[in-house]
């Protein structure tokens, strides 16, 4: 479906777009693409997003079996092709057979509009060859240091480590990452250190607390503006999920944070327009 010269020219015009939405205050992050709309994680979702204006893609990052790095949210592949297969037991080359599309349907409850279309499940290396030289936001699902390291080489080989914020929940995963990155690469809040920062905030003992990581990416609903300027005082940039709704997105741009991450970038690039930050 992508492997040809229109769908290049589309790519490169549509990327020609997005750089020059680089240097903006408040990022938008498109949540697996521009997930409400499309196949999350697909090659249209990454497309469309960048279409919508978005700045960063997020994406959620698994192994496969035969260890290239694939994007998709969980584990399995129930809420993306409908079988309950790890994406661990099965390789880059089974997996591409599969049909991304299948499980996807609409908020308006439209039904599998996107089934037997040829969407797939991307790897890493095709997402960096397709859509070169962006910014991207990559958390690792799976707790271990295997997947560190393998995505650590790839971000390395293609030369992005100033491209790429890596996040993961796990703090065993995201060790071996720093380790192995030696500070290259900027790294989000895991969830032990988000915990340690909010105690150490809400004791008053934050002026001792000392982050190791260069970017908190925290639900808008623990969020203040006390508790985002704790974090830019520390030199660490706060980034709010998952925000869909317009009521949230401008009160998340209240709130003063550096970036948006959500389903629909489209709303959040209108919200930013209207107050002339777009």
């Amino acid at each position: 479906m992508i492997n040809n010269n229109f769908f290049k020219v589309m790519v490169a015009a549509v990327m020609a777009f997005a750089v020059q939405m680089q240097a903006f205050a408040i990022d938008i992050l498109a949540h697996r693409g521009a997930s409400g709309e499309y196949p999350q994680s697909t090659w249209l979702a990454f497309y469309k997003a960048l279409e919508q204006g978005s700045d960063v893609l997020e994406m959620d990052v698994v192994l496969s079996k035969d260890k290239h790095i694939i994007i998709n949210h969980d584990k399995d592949l129930v809420r993306t092709v409908g079988i309950e297969d790890k994406i661990a037991d099965l390789t880059l080359a089974e997996l591409k057979q599969l049909d991304a599309g299948h499980e996807f349907t609409l908020d308006d409850g439209e039904t599998y509009p996107f089934r037997g279309q040829g969407h797939t499940l991307m790897s890493l290396r095709e997402l960096f060859d397709y859509f070169p030289n962006l910014r991207y936001n990559i958390e690792m699902k799976q707790d271990d240091g295997e997947i560190a390291e393998v995505l650590w080489s790839v971000i390395s080989e293609y030369g992005y480590e100033d491209r790429v914020v890596v996040a993961a929940q796990s703090s065993h995963a995201m060790g071996h990452f720093r380790d192995a990155s030696d500070g290259a690469v900027k790294t989000s809040a895991t969830i032990a250190e988000l915990v340690g920062a909010s105690m150490a905030w809400a004791t008053g003992w934050g002026w001792l607390y000392k982050p190791k990581f260069d970017v908190a990416q925290i639900p808008l609903s623990m969020t203040t503006k006390p508790y985002v300027r704790f974090f830019h005082k520390k030199g660490v940039t706060v980034d709010l999920w998952t925000v869909n709704e317009p009521k949230d997105i401008e009160r998340s741009i209240d709130l003063g944070v550096d970036g948006i991450i959500g389903d629909y970038p489209d709303r959040i690039y209108s919200a930013l327009e209207a107050r002339g930050l777009r």
